[in-house]
């Protein structure tokens, strides 16, 4: 495994960096510019469930304009050992190539931190997949999404990390 400058490894480096962002960018935007009108926690936490099926629909759909506007236009797309940056770049990783077929995925969320206009939701992705010719394949994994509620309103995916599951002892 690769390790950061602070020895930790990388993913807790980023998800560390992804909470003082979090709050950070939280005390900028609580209440410039976005929609003014009163949300409850539940309506914060409905939404951003929202967009996460929406997420997953397009990407099941392989409709990647779909997909790109449940991200900001800046947004971090941390995969294992990758980085793509911007809403363009992160329409072309998950664009299927030949003999792809997304057949399901979902985000299940285990918790949900909701500050101002910043949320972060951790939990378990399930993904189903065919390649070619083979068998359909399942996995599931950990993610940690930071979403923004932009000016318009709208919860996007300003960081989207996971990583793949460990495989299974032998």
């Amino acid at each position: 495994m690769r390790m950061s400058i602070d020895g930790k490894a990388p993913f807790i480096s980023y998800a560390v960096h992804v909470l003082v962002v979090m709050f950070a960018v939280s005390a900028c935007t609580h209440g410039a510019g976005v929609n003014s009108e009163v949300s409850t926690e539940a309506g914060h936490r409905a939404a951003i469930a929202a967009a996460s099926r929406a997420f997953s629909d397009a990407y099941v759909r392989n409709d990647m304009a779909a997909l790109g506007m449940v991200y900001t236009s800046d947004a971090v797309l941390l995969p294992p050992d990758r980085e793509v940056r911007g809403r363009e770049a992160i329409m072309r990783y998950f664009s299927w190539g030949p003999k792809f077929r997304q057949i399901a995925h979902r985000m299940e969320p285990s918790e949900v931190v909701i500050n101002g206009n910043v949320a972060i939701d951790s939990g378990m992705w399930h993904s189903t997949n065919v390649r070619g010719d083979a068998e359909p394949s399942t996995a599931t994994g950990r993610y940690l999404v930071v979403w923004i509620r932009e000016s318009d309103g709208e919860w996007r995916m300003k960081y989207d990390i996971w990583h793949r599951p460990v495989p299974p002892a032998q």
